[in-house]
C-alpha cells in the first residue's frame, strides 16, 4: 500500500491513492472488526459451551455418586443379611455338632462299659471253663492212677477192693 502511494505521489495522483489506502484501510479494519467480533462469538459460545458441560458433567457426577451410594448402602444391607444368616447357620450347626458329639461320647461310654461287662463275663468264663477243665485233669489223673494201682497187685497182698475216688473229693483236694 505505501509503495502505491509513493508511486502515485509524484504523478500528483497521490490523492486517488490515498483515498484507496484510507478505503483498503478502512475496509481492513472493519473485516478485521467483524472476524474479531465473530471470533468473540465464537469464543463466548464455546465458553457457555463448556459452563453447560461443565454443569452437565457435574450433575451427572452428583447422580453416579448418589446412585453409587445407594448401591453400596444395599449391597452392605445385603452382605449384613447374608453374614447374619451364615452365622445363624454356623451356630446351629456348632450346636448339632455339640450334640452329635454329646451323643457318640454317651454311646462310647455305654460301648465301653458293655464291652467291660462282656470282658468280665468271658473272663468269669474262663476261669469256671479252667477250674472245670482242672478238675476234669485231676479226676482223669485219678482214675488212671486207680486203674493202675488196681491192675498191678502187690505181690504179698491181695489186692485191695476200692472205690474210685470221685470227682468232688478230688476238687477238695486241690490246690491252687
Amino acid at each position: 500500500m505505501l509503495a502505491l502511494l509513493a508511486q502515485a505521489a509524484p504523478a500528483a495522483e497521490w490523492h486517488d491513492g490515498w483515498q484507496l489506502a484510507v478505503g483498503t484501510f478502512t475496509a481492513l479494519t472493519i473485516v478485521a472488526g467483524w472476524i474479531h467480533r465473530q471470533s468473540k462469538a465464537d469464543l463466548k459460545s464455546v465458553r457457555d459451551d463448556l459452563g453447560d458441560l461443565r454443569t452437565d458433567l457435574k450433575d451427572e457426577i452428583v447422580s453416579a455418586e448418589t446412585r453409587l451410594k445407594g448401591e453400596i448402602a444395599r449391597v452392605e444391607i445385603d452382605l449384613k443379611a447374608d453374614i447374619a444368616r451364615v452365622e445363624g447357620e454356623l451356630a446351629t450347626t456348632r450346636t448339632e455338632l455339640k450334640a452329635d458329639i454329646a451323643r457318640v461320647e454317651g454311646e462310647l461310654a455305654t460301648t465301653r462299659t458293655e464291652l467291660k461287662a462282656d470282658i468280665a463275663e468271658v473272663g468269669g468264663d474262663l476261669k469256671d471253663l479252667k477250674d472245670k477243665l482242672y478238675d476234669d485233669a485231676r479226676s482223669q489223673a485219678a482214675m488212671y492212677q486207680w486203674q493202675l494201682a488196681a491192675t498191678q497187685p502187690a505181690a504179698s497182698e491181695a489186692p485191695p477192693q476200692q472205690s474210685p475216688p470221685q470227682p468232688k473229693q478230688l476238687a477238695e483236694t486241690r490246690t491252687d
